[in-house]
């Protein structure tokens, strides 16, 4: 209905306007279409206003309405657009209540607790968060496919990755009943490892700088160690390439040999004669050569300590210049046994 104005006459009681009840008439009808509008006193009314607010009422008329107001004071004008909804109307999204949104661009948003659905919404991926020092930023890689993140304690397997600085704990290249496997790319074994229980002592490999070997070493938490190489079945240990006897510094003086070298040289110009002790290894093997113009003696150190075939504290294998020997130790018999020699055996 169109608004309807009640007409007041030209000038004060001049006969020309509406009659009284012709005006009561109109009044009553206006205010009835804003009744109608509002609920007015039908008593279906869901829609009211209050003096600071819009009040909704439920679908039941009872004591509690949802009341629609400013919350604070705005410093300047504001205009609020609500969008335009599509064809199956909308909802308003509010702060704290439960809802599920759909089609929203957030710009730059602060999240607390995010959670994401499976793929049946009956459980959630729960992202927690350390306390942070200061902001961090969090960077994606620039991905040219779909791709999956890598997680600490999945089981995946990696592509493509380069790790600098990589420590591994109880590594698991592949798995195996006591050990495990490092495979090349086509799943052929490089190397295996096999777990010995509560281990001390293992294999160290040493890099080296220009003009300096490489070294692979035993090592661990005994004292003595032994680096052992060993063949399968009826095979052996291969050299392909020369067999280099280390040595520690010439001997030149009448002194106890280094055991732990393979190799002794002597180069005197004087008779000395440096001592033997015993072995400490089945099989322990020993190379000496005198490339000095003195003769050599080689001597047993004494009390048990002898070479077969040369009496403790008197006899020893001479050496002239040029001569050499090759010994072995023996458990069984606590002795070096002579396997080459050139020089002399005295005893």
């Amino acid at each position: 209905m169109t608004k309807q104005t009640i007409n007041r006459g030209t000038t004060a009681n001049d006969g020309t306007g509406d009659t009284l009840r012709t005006a009561a008439q109109k009044i009553n009808e206006n205010f009835t279409e804003l009744y109608t509008i509002v609920g007015g006193d039908s008593g279906t009314s869901q829609v009211s206003f209050d003096s600071d607010g819009i009040l909704f009422e439920g679908a039941t008329a009872d004591d509690f309405e949802v009341k629609l107001k400013l919350d604070g004071d705005p410093s300047a004008d504001v205009i609020v657009n609500i969008p335009v909804a599509g064809t199956t109307g909308d909802n308003f999204v509010l702060t704290t209540t439960t809802q599920t949104l759909t089609n929203k661009t957030l710009t730059s948003p602060v999240i607390t607790t995010p959670q994401i659905n499976d793929t049946s919404a009956d459980h959630q991926y729960v992202f927690a968060v350390s306390e942070l020092a200061a902001d961090r930023n969090v960077t994606l890689p620039l991905l040219t496919d779909n791709d999956t993140f890598v997680f600490a304690n999945h089981t995946q397997t990696l592509t493509n990755k380069t790790i600098d600085g990589l420590t591994v704990s109880n590594p698991n290249l592949t798995g195996l009943a006591n050990g495990s496997l490092l495979l090349d790319s086509s799943s052929n074994e490089y190397i295996a490892f096999t777990n010995v229980s509560s281990a001390v002592n293992h294999i160290g490999i040493t890099t080296a700088a220009t003009g300096n070997n490489p070294s692979i070493a035993a090592t661990g938490d005994d004292t003595n160690i032994t680096l052992e190489i060993t063949g399968k079945g009826t095979g052996g240990v291969s050299f392909e390439s020369k067999l280099i006897l280390e040595k520690a510094s010439d001997v030149t003086t009448s002194t106890a040999v280094n055991l732990n070298e393979p190799l002794t040289v002597f180069n005197s110009g004087s008779l000395i004669s440096p001592t033997i002790a015993n072995g400490t290894a089945q099989g322990e093997w020993h190379s000496f050569i005198n490339v000095g113009a003195g003769e050599t003696r080689l001597t047993p150190s004494g009390g048990s300590t002898n070479i077969l075939g040369v009496d403790s504290g008197g006899g020893f294998i001479a050496f002239g210049e040029g001569d050499g020997c090759q010994l072995i130790w023996n458990t069984s018999v606590s002795k070096w046994v002579i396997v080459a020699n050139n020089g002399t055996t005295t005893g």
